[in-house]
């Protein structure tokens, strides 16, 4: 499936009266599939994958190196620009934010991305990096990036977890965005998961900030203008948001909280 299709993917064209279309970008697996089981939303859906998924999903510069990359990607995807919802499970809510702050940057002084505007962004349990001395040694020290025969071997599961694993290094050391000289990030809405993976928070790293109700972000978000506008509630724990008897509830909250950051005008 991912031999074939383009990179970012339109998965939805949306109807005919023009919306800002969403963009959602990969998991830490690499992977946009689960955006494809969403039903439509009333505007263009686009998922985005990890460009390196089939290599291991390794970026030496990190998470800054992987939004500038799928900037670029945007812009050959929609090369009229024009006004642009971001978001994405977990590590996609990350990798928004980190692009749309490169892309402010870019409107204000101009480069790639700068046709752009990120009217919003839509976090589904996406939790704000906060890791432990003990948390960073249970990760890996160097990274595993597949050579074209290992890759053909492996099954896309396997990669799959090989690209989690380096998603959760990458998180590990990056700097969240400082939206300092006149930049503003966009108001952005928080679907979070209502049931806990494991109660257990040094056994998963997707709980924890659980107990707290903007998982994390309480203090950057305070920090940059209160920018997370709503916390909204969905159905599942963090990896089962997108099975297939909780997908009505999860498309119509994506749909609503789109509504929201880009009303229809009339």
């Amino acid at each position: 499936m991912y031999d074939y299709l383009p990179n970012p993917a339109l998965i939805y064209q949306g109807p005919a009266l023009p919306r800002a279309p969403l963009i959602l970008i990969h998991d830490g697996g690499g992977t946009n599939f689960n955006y494809h089981l969403l039903s439509q939303i009333g505007r263009p859906l686009w998922g985005l994958a990890n460009a390196r998924l089939h290599e291991g999903g390794w970026w030496e510069g990190g998470i800054p190196q992987m939004a500038a990359y799928y900037v670029g990607l945007l812009s050959k995807a929609i090369p009229e620009g024009g006004d642009i919802l971001l978001g994405g499970w977990s590590l996609g809510g990350l990798l928004s934010l980190e692009m749309a702050h490169r892309i402010a940057v870019a409107r204000r002084d101009g480069g790639t991305g700068a046709k752009f505007r990120v009217k919003g962004m839509v976090f589904i349990d996406s939790l704000c990096p906060s890791y432990t001395d003990e948390m960073r040694a249970r990760l890996p020290s160097e990274p595993v990036v597949l050579s074209a025969q290992e890759s053909e071997a492996m099954k896309l599961k396997e990669k799959v977890n090989v690209n989690m694993t380096h998603a959760r290094v990458m998180v590990s050391f990056w700097d969240l965005p400082r939206w300092e000289d006149g930049l503003q990030a966009p108001p952005t809405i928080l679907l979070r998961a209502k049931e806990w993976f494991n109660r257990d928070p040094s056994k998963s790293f997707v709980d924890f900030t659980r107990e707290d109700r903007l998982l994390g972000w309480s203090n950057y978000n305070e920090e940059h203008g209160s920018f997370i506008k709503d916390i909204v509630d969905v159905e599942g724990h963090h990896f089962s948001i997108f099975d297939f008897n909780y997908l009505d509830d999860v498309t119509r909250k994506i749909r609503a909280a789109a509504d929201r950051l880009d009303p229809f005008g009339y």
